[in-house]
């Protein structure tokens, strides 16, 4: 029985050495891999994280602009406090949707996940960002406005491919291959009770 209890544990041994002991567990694989071919044309692991930091940078900036979509954001415009853990700033909304969006290319990357953001000094790093439904409890968005953030978005991902030499042809195809995932994150994202910022309200936002 002893015999039998020491071979037992001697192979068990054997197997957490072969897969790194009790070390945490490898990062998930990519999230979307069906899209790899997005990353790859986006440059790859060289070039693509430049590419998505560049659009994500374009869409926040749009969306901080943006009238309609702005007021749900001022909450993470206000906090420069350099401390994240009650509600986003600015650089950790930034270095998030960078994660997500990386992943949602086709890189290998899953969201959500831990994102590193120096910016953020009060928290430990890395932080890990919330999923969607969980980052927009508080914030009640309507359905307009996502609608209004996925135009924006697509304008945005077109002029930035089209800048990095893809055509119009190529655009439309990236678009269209992601396209079905975004809109898919509406029930997620948008308030079962929303709140009208102007120029929003419950009349504009049904029509």
């Amino acid at each position: 029985m002893r015999q039998s209890l020491r071979i037992s544990i001697a192979a068990a041994t054997l197997a957490l050495a072969g897969c790194g002991g009790g070390d945490a567990p490898p990062p998930p694989g990519p999230q979307y891999p069906q899209n790899a071919n997005l990353w790859a044309a986006l440059g790859g692991d060289a070039a693509a994280p430049m590419a998505v930091r560049k659009v994500v940078s374009d869409a926040v900036n749009g969306l901080l602009a943006d009238p309609m979509e702005a007021p749900y954001f001022s909450k993470v415009v206000g906090n420069t406090s350099g401390d994240s853990s009650q509600h986003d700033t600015p650089a950790r909304l930034e270095a998030c949707l960078t994660l997500q969006f990386s992943a949602l290319l086709g890189g290998p990357y899953s969201y959500p996940g831990p994102v590193t953001v120096p910016q953020d000094t009060v928290d430990p790093q890395p932080e890990m960002c919330q999923d969607m439904a969980s980052a927009h409890a508080d914030v009640g968005v309507p359905g307009c406005v996502f609608d209004q953030f996925i135009t924006d978005l697509s304008a945005v991902l077109d002029a930035d491919l089209m800048a990095a030499g893809f055509t119009q042809t190529q655009v439309n195809g990236v678009l269209g291959q992601i396209a079905p995932t975004l809109v898919g994150l509406k029930a997620t994202i948008v308030s079962p009770q929303p709140i009208y910022f102007p120029p929003n309200s419950a009349s504009s936002c049904a029509s």
